[in-house]
C-alpha cells in the first residue's frame, strides 16, 4: 500500500450504518427486555429468543469498532497510553455495571418482585446477607441481565492491550489460537466472557483489517456481488427457519397445517437446540451471529440513504449513544415496567414499547443525562 493511499483510507468517513445498525439493536434490546407480549413487534424482535439476538449483534458492533478505531486508526499511537485508556474504560463501565445492578435489586426488592417483566434476582445464596450480595455483585459473579452486557464489554477492554500487542507484531495465528483455546476452556469453566470473546476478539480482527476488506471488495465486483447474495439468502433462510422454530407452535398445532406434524416438529427443535443455546453460547449461534450481522450490515449498506431519511432522527442518536442508551434503559425500565398491568391486546403493548424507546431517545438529549452517563 502507498503513502497515499494510506492517507486515504485514514481520512474515510465515519460508517453511518454502523450507527443506524447499533441504533437498531439498542431498540430491539429495549423492546425485547420490556416483554410486551403479544406485540406485532415480535415480528420486529422475534421476542429475543430466535437462535441470535441482537445482544450479540451488539457486541459484535463494539467488537469490530474497538479493532477499527482502537487498533487501526490508533496504530502509531504508543501502546501504553491506548492500554491506559482502555483500561480507564473498563473501569468506568464496572463502576457503573455495578451501580445500576444494586439500582435494579434495590427497586425490585422495594417494589415486591410483583412484576413478572422485572430481570430476576440474585439466588438465594447470594442474597443471604448484605456482604454476600455486595460480594457477588462487586466480583461481578451477579450482574443483572438488564446490564449484563457492561461486564462482557469490560472483560474484553481489559484483555484488549494484549490483543493490539499481538496485531502489532503481526502474530495473527497466536490471536485465533487464544481465541479457539479460550472458548474450549469455556466447555470447563463456566465463564461467559470466555464464549462472547468469539463474537469480540473475532469482529475486532475484521474492524483492523475493515478498510483493507473493503478496498479489495471494491476491486471484486462480481465476487462482491456473489458474496454479499450468499450472505443475504442465508441470513434471510436461517432468521425465517429460526423464527418458525421459535414461534411456530400456533402453525403445527392446527390441524389444517400440512406441512409438519407436532411431533416431528417437537423432535427437529429437540434436535436444532443443542446447536443454538444462548447458555452455554453455542458455536452455530456465534457462526449464524456473524452471518445475521453481515447480512444486516449489507441491507443497512444499500439502503442506508433510504433507513436514514425514514428513520435517522432516532436510530442515529442511540447509535452513536448507544451505551448511554443501554444504561439508561436498564436504569428506567424497572421503573416503568412495575407499573405496566400485563395485557393481551398486541396494539396497546405495541405503543406502549415503542412509547419508552422515544422516552429512551428524548432523555439523551438531555444535557445532564449525557453528562453523567458513560458514553
Amino acid at each position: 500500500m502507498t503513502e497515499e493511499q494510506a492517507n486515504n483510507l485514514s481520512k474515510r468517513r465515519r460508517i453511518f450504518e454502523l450507527d443506524l445498525l447499533r441504533g437498531f439493536f439498542v431498540v430491539i434490546i429495549i423492546i425485547d427486555h420490556l416483554q410486551l407480549w403479544p406485540s406485532p413487534l415480535r415480528y420486529l424482535t422475534g421476542e429475543g429468543r430466535l437462535w441470535v439476538t441482537a445482544a450479540e449483534g451488539f457486541f459484535l458492533i463494539s467488537g469490530l469498532l474497538v479493532g477499527y478505531i482502537r487498533c487501526f486508526k490508533n496504530k502509531d499511537k504508543s501502546l501504553k497510553d491506548i492500554s491506559i485508556k482502555l483500561i480507564k474504560r473498563a473501569g468506568i463501565l464496572y463502576i457503573w455495571g455495578v451501580g445500576i445492578t444494586l439500582a435494579i435489586i434495590f427497586f425490585t426488592k422495594m417494589y415486591g418482585g410483583g412484576s413478572v417483566i422485572l430481570p430476576d434476582l440474585p439466588n438465594k445464596e447470594q442474597m443471604e446477607s448484605i456482604p454476600h450480595l455486595l460480594w457477588a455483585i462487586v466480583s461481578t459473579d451477579y450482574f443483572s441481565p438488564w446490564i449484563y452486557f457492561l461486564r462482557l464489554y469490560a472483560i474484553m477492554l481489559l484483555a484488549t492491550p494484549v490483543f493490539i500487542l499481538l496485531l502489532r507484531q503481526g502474530k495473527y495465528h497466536i490471536i485465533i489460537f487464544l481465541m479457539a483455546t479460550t472458548y474450549y476452556l469455556s466447555k470447563y469453566i463456566h465463564e461467559a466472557a470466555l464464549e462472547w470473546q468469539l463474537l469480540f476478539f473475532g469482529a475486532a480482527l475484521i474492524g483492523y483489517k475493515l478498510d483493507s476488506i473493503i478496498d479489495w471488495l471494491s476491486k471484486h465486483r462480481k465476487l462482491n456481488v456473489a458474496i454479499n447474495t450468499a450472505i443475504i439468502s442465508s441470513t434471510i433462510i436461517t432468521i425465517c427457519t429460526s423464527f418458525f422454530f421459535t414461534h411456530g407452535w400456533d402453525k403445527v398445532e392446527d390441524s389444517s397445517w400440512k406441512l409438519m406434524d407436532i411431533n416431528t416438529y417437537t423432535s427437529m427443535r429437540e434436535i436444532i437446540s443443542p446447536y443454538v443455546t444462548s447458555d452455554p453460547l453455542a458455536l452455530t449461534r456465534i457462526i449464524l451471529s456473524y452471518i445475521w450481522f453481515a447480512g444486516f450490515l449489507i441491507l443497512f449498506k444499500t439502503f442506508g440513504k433510504w433507513i436514514k431519511k425514514i428513520f435517522g432522527w432516532l436510530l442515529t442518536p442511540l447509535g452513536q449513544m448507544s451505551l448511554s442508551a443501554y444504561c439508561l434503559q436498564a436504569l428506567v425500565l424497572p421503573v416503568i415496567v412495575a407499573y405496566i398491568e400485563p395485557s393481551e391486546d398486541g396494539w396497546r403493548n405495541m405503543l406502549i414499547s415503542l412509547a419508552i424507546v422515544i422516552l429512551i431517545w428524548g432523555m439523551l438529549k438531555i444535557k445532564i443525562v449525557r453528562q453523567l452517563i458513560p458514553q
